[in-house]
């Protein structure tokens, strides 16, 4: 009887132990197991959880987010990955809604048996939204700099608003490989010499990226 205690005691220590190692490195070893694609995935889809923050300043929240036709490229080394697929987003910067749909492409450094991505989860998406934003403060400035195809006459109109206040309530963007095309609900409020201005408007806008990733307005920034 004795004997038969202690193996009983024995089972129940050992089950204990191991539902503990399972609760602490549970997700690394199924991790481990499926192998490093499964991983990177998995941790893309944790990124759809309503609230999460896509930018380091946290400013750029999802709402509505889902990662699709994922597919993964390994090194081999084994330490550094891509994951390349589309993104629907519904969120917010700030005060103006960002939706977009298209394609998205996500680096990862492996450090300290983690996956962890190099600019973010989102980075393609955090950059257009970035080219937008600065674009936004330069025409509430009335900085615009010269451009081909630029409307000159509706640039010097913006440079001549007094008290001019830029607001976008909702930026709509269409991320493609060969280009982005924007639409953008935006209001313009200030005075003018001869009437005050309160214009609510829609205006399309197309941005092309550059060598380091960053995107610009080939057009102008009207």
């Amino acid at each position: 009887m004795k004997d038969e205690g202690a193996k009983l005691l024995g089972f129940i220590v050992a089950t204990i132990a191991i539902v503990l190692v399972l609760g602490v490195f549970g997700t690394k070893l199924l991790g481990a197991a499926s192998g490093p694609e499964n991983e990177l995935i998995t941790f893309l889809k944790k990124q759809e959880t309503p609230g999460s923050s896509f930018d380091a300043a946290g400013t750029l929240k999802g709402e509505k987010v889902s990662y699709q036709r994922l597919s993964v490229i390994v090194a081999p080394d084994g330490q550094t990955a891509t994951v390349s697929g589309t993104l629907d987003f519904v969120g917010t910067r700030g005060g103006t809604r960002v939706s977009s749909l298209g394609f998205e492409r996500v680096r990862f450094v492996r450090k300290d048996d983690e996956w962890r991505p190099v600019d973010g989860p989102a980075p393609r998406l955090v950059a257009i939204v970035r080219a937008l934003d600065r674009r936004r403060r330069s025409l509430e400035a009335g900085d615009i700099p010269q451009a081909d195809g630029l409307d000159v006459a509706e640039a010097e109109r913006y440079r001549r608003i007094e008290g001019r206040s830029f607001t976008v309530e909702a930026w709509y963007v269409r991320s493609e490989k060969e280009g982005v095309e924007v639409s953008e609900d935006f209001r313009l409020t200030g005075r003018l010499p001869d009437r005050p201005v309160d214009e609510k408007a829609t205006r399309r806008l197309s941005l092309s990226e550059d060598g380091r990733g960053e995107f610009l307005f080939p057009h102008g920034l009207l």
